[in-house]
């Protein structure tokens, strides 16, 4: 009676031990299927301002991490760093993404995921390009709080285009 209790005992701790190790040990990285509330609006809006290369009606959105890696951005013209982050973002950002996949085709944004890890909330949206026909253009927009705001710290673009 008494052994098999002791068996008992280590099946259940062999069994609890991996499930807990398990649930501790897949890092802080959370994924998640609910679009922050912040998040919709400033994407659609950075989208339709970039179509007009406008930083100006957009950069209050970008917290200072974002504008320090824009001001560090070299020109492959001049092999310069772009003058502000305004050149930077028109000329690195803005231009290569409509030469080649064209404009954001407004009101098609649509919610994929987040994933949330280090103060960091990605959040990833489909979209629709006037020149991807391929399919879809995947956009994550990385926030962070800045000051109880939150800002955008990145943002990337990925389609089939793109990876060419």
């Amino acid at each position: 009676m008494r052994s098999k209790r002791i068996l008992s005992m280590i099946l259940l701790i062999c069994i609890v031990i991996p499930v807990l190790f398990l649930t501790f040990s897949t890092g802080c990285a959370k994924r998640g299927n609910i679009e922050p509330d912040y998040s919709a609006a400033i994407a659609e809006n950075i989208l339709m301002a970039m179509n007009k290369s406008d930083y100006d009606s957009i950069s209050q959105y970008f917290d200072t991490e974002f504008k320090d890696a824009m001001k560090k951005m070299i020109d492959p013209k001049t092999q310069k760093a772009y003058a502000t982050e305004k050149d930077a973002f028109i000329n690195a950002v803005c231009k290569p993404l409509i030469d080649k996949i064209g404009e954001y085709q407004q009101g098609t944004l649509k919610f994929d995921r987040t994933l949330t890890e280090k103060g960091y909330t990605s959040v990833f949206y489909k979209t629709q390009y006037s020149k991807e026909k391929s399919g879809d253009v995947t956009i994550q927009f990385v926030f962070k709080d800045e000051n109880g705001k939150m800002m955008v710290s990145g943002l990337w673009a990925s389609s089939k285009i793109l990876q060419q």
